[in-house]
């Protein structure tokens, strides 16, 4: 598997999705405001995180693997923030600046790092038909050099139910193969969602996908085949915490099982992100979905051993290769 590891630097995935900017507050609270009856924090440290689909690109480029982004952002402080930080992530980035709308921001304060509060600066609204044309416009140009698109979902309305199929379209027309589509979804926007290659639910939102409570494997696998049915995808990884994740193919005639690789949890903030990543690179490179799974979950279980939203690179991997178990088993 060290070889498949090393074969991450040729992946190159398209990643189309809701950007947004994760901003941390820290510092201190040794009083009670005077004003009301809450602690007064004095920030000491403020830190600018990428977040949503940003935090998507960001784990495939520390993979080693190429990546642009496509996203909406307002005309704002904010977004030259974003602009930024995906260049020190070496995202290619195309950023369809919206006036109508600030860039999606998420503020959270934390005093001895116990979180006080957190604030959002957002509109959740679908995007306007010039960003729409925008949108495709930038797709077409840059759908002949991807074999692989990831849709990253966050709701807040740059993705649209057409989407997909528009996607398709547009790879006819510039006669070139249609690319795999992967998808992190979120349940409210299950219509969007059909003829994707994967979908990579978490067991909430694999419940509410499927309408079907899961509590043992059987249930798991109904609840996965009828995603798959539903919404006519190819695949779907469900993820299921520290029970690791199990795959599903339509032409599939059992379930791939992997249990979790970690060995101490400390934060499962963005751990999605990084399996749809190492997901969509493996697909990009031609691995089979047994390696990418393999490798997704190792890369999962070093993320959630770091505090915050994090990445994974190559010698990390190699190195949790050399430490950690993965145990499979077929449902």
């Amino acid at each position: 598997m060290q070889n498949d590891i090393f074969k991450l630097e040729n992946g190159k995935v398209l990643v189309i999705g809701d950007i947004m900017l994760d901003t941390y507050y820290e510092g201190d609270a040794y009083r009670i405001s005077p004003e009301a009856p809450v602690p007064v924090v004095k920030i000491e440290k403020k830190r600018n995180m990428l977040g949503g689909a940003g935090n998507v690109a960001r784990n495939i480029t520390a993979l080693g693997s190429v990546c642009t982004i496509i996203s909406v952002v307002g005309n704002d402080y904010h977004a030259k923030i974003i602009n930024n930080l995906l260049h020190e992530a070496n995202v290619h980035t195309i950023l369809l600046e919206d006036g109508e709308r600030p860039t999606t921001v998420k503020s959270r304060i934390f005093a001895r790092s116990q979180q006080m509060l957190r604030y959002d600066e957002e509109i959740v609204k679908a995007i306007s038909a010039d960003i729409k044309e925008r949108l495709l416009q930038n797709i077409e140009e840059q759908i002949a050099e991807y074999k692989v698109i990831l849709l990253s979902d966050y709701g807040k309305g740059f993705l649209y139910q057409e989407l997909i199929a528009d996607i398709y379209a547009l790879a006819e027309k510039k006669h070139c193969p249609k690319p795999k589509i992967f998808i992190d979804p979120k349940p409210q926007n299950k219509s969007f969602y059909k003829n994707a290659f994967l979908l990579t639910p978490n067991h909430k939102e694999s419940e509410e996908l499927a309408e079907i409570a899961m509590h043992t494997p059987a249930e798991i696998k109904a609840a996965a085949h009828k995603i798959l049915q539903d919404l006519h995808a190819e695949n779907v990884l469900v993820t299921l915490g520290a029970e690791g994740m199990a795959y599903f193919g339509k032409n599939l005639p059992y379930a791939y099982h992997i249990k979790s690789a970690a060995k101490q949890v400390f934060d499962v903030t963005g751990a999605g992100d990084t399996v749809i990543a190492a997901m969509a690179v493996c697909e990009s490179i031609g691995l089979n979905y047994e390696k990418a799974c393999n490798l997704a979950t190792l890369a999962a279980g070093v993320v959630v051993e770091k505090v915050g939203s994090a990445t994974v690179t190559q010698e990390e991997l190699i190195q949790a290769l050399r430490t950690k178990k993965i145990e499979t088993e077929k449902w």
